[in-house]
């Protein structure tokens, strides 16, 4: 029995923003040196050599008319110029998403030859273009196999698309409207035939080998977009007995309107904050507040703060090498044991 694995990355490894982009393209495309991995063991399958540009190339073919239209008679200091750039730092979705795609584990490859692990190219390819089918809503920038560890195994990195909203562009980019608990797992189902039939199709490879069935439970996103979902159903659901509770409910109200007051006025202290050229008095007071206060915590504050964040990464640092010494003398150790046995 031979594992099928689809796995949508969340949580730390979540492309939440461009930088995080790019640090998938540094790993994906093998973009350092390291005497651990072979950049001739990497095939690129979907896109070119950086995968941000990839990213760019989507959002442009993607959203370019959405934004126009959005754009389309706004005020120029509440117009997106980049939504890419917006989506990036404005935290409400994620800039794209990655999925890892992986058929055997280290046990079944580990006597097989790179000839053999070089035919799992056309196999990924044909999960690629079932990915595409299956999830259309999902457009592929990058896919890359790697070869140069245990197992071949495949990243694909994409941005999930959905349309009809009201508030803000038309369509956006939507991990969580797309990759659902439920899609999920219909994708994950769907798959894991594809990848069946694929090893029906290659008997050299996966001759008396049968796939393991689906492990549930390994495809949920619990992103910060998940948990915001989360919330707004339990709010739901409170609601609804604050229905049958009178004196609960109008404290639930009195909440959510202090809430709301308080995002609103937020709001419209930063939009008046950031105005370049402030033409009302309240404009011209809260402007030069902020550079004001902008001004001292650049000055006074910002030094500090920066003194403590180079003092904690160089912590961190020697922490790592220490950490590292200590597991490559370990396995040196473990080696140096191994060869002994063999001996024996």
């Amino acid at each position: 029995m031979i594992s099928y694995s689809l796995h949508l990355s969340n949580k730390k490894h979540a492309l939440t923003t461009t930088k995080k982009v790019a640090g998938a393209s540094k790993h994906n495309l093998r973009q350092y040196q390291s005497s651990d991995y072979s950049p001739e063991k990497i095939i690129v399958l979907r896109g070119e050599n950086n995968i941000l540009e990839d990213v760019k190339q989507i959002y442009h073919q993607e959203f370019e008319e959405a934004l126009k239209e959005y754009n389309k008679g706004k005020r120029s200091d509440r117009q997106i110029d980049d939504y890419l750039q917006y989506v990036s730092e404005s935290g409400k979705n994620d800039v794209a998403a990655e999925m890892i795609i992986q058929l055997g584990d280290k046990e079944f490859w580990t006597d097989k030859s790179m000839e053999q692990k070089v035919k799992m190219k056309e196999v990924f390819q044909n999960q690629i273009e079932a990915l595409e089918q299956l999830v259309p809503a999902f457009k592929i920038a990058s896919a890359v196999l790697h070869l140069d560890e245990a197992s071949p195994h495949m990243h694909i990195v994409g941005i999930p698309v959905a349309t009809g909203y009201k508030r803000g562009l038309a369509k956006q980019t939507a991990k969580t409207k797309v990759f659902t608990i439920e899609t999920l797992s219909i994708i994950q189902e769907e798959m894991h035939k594809k990848a069946e039939e694929e090893m029906e199709q290659n008997p050299d490879l996966f001759a008396g080998e049968e796939i393991k069935t689906i492990e549930r439970g390994r495809n949920s996103d619990w992103s910060k977009e998940y948990f915001v979902h989360k919330k707004e159903e339990q709010f739901q659901d409170l609601t609804k007995e604050v229905e049958i509770l009178e004196q609960s409910k109008h404290e639930a109200e009195d909440e959510f309107v202090k809430t709301v007051t308080d995002i609103a006025v937020q709001k419209e202290f930063m939009r008046y904050a950031f105005l370049e050229e402030p033409k009302s008095a309240i404009g011209k007071m809260v402007s030069a507040a902020w550079k004001q206060f902008k001004g001292w915590w650049e000055k006074q504050k910002m030094p500090e703060v920066e003194k403590e964040a180079r003092v904690s990464i160089k912590d961190r640092l020697e922490r790592a090498k220490e950490e590292s010494k200590v597991m490559k003398s370990k396995k040196q150790n473990l080696e140096t044991q191994k060869n002994k046995e063999q001996e024996i």
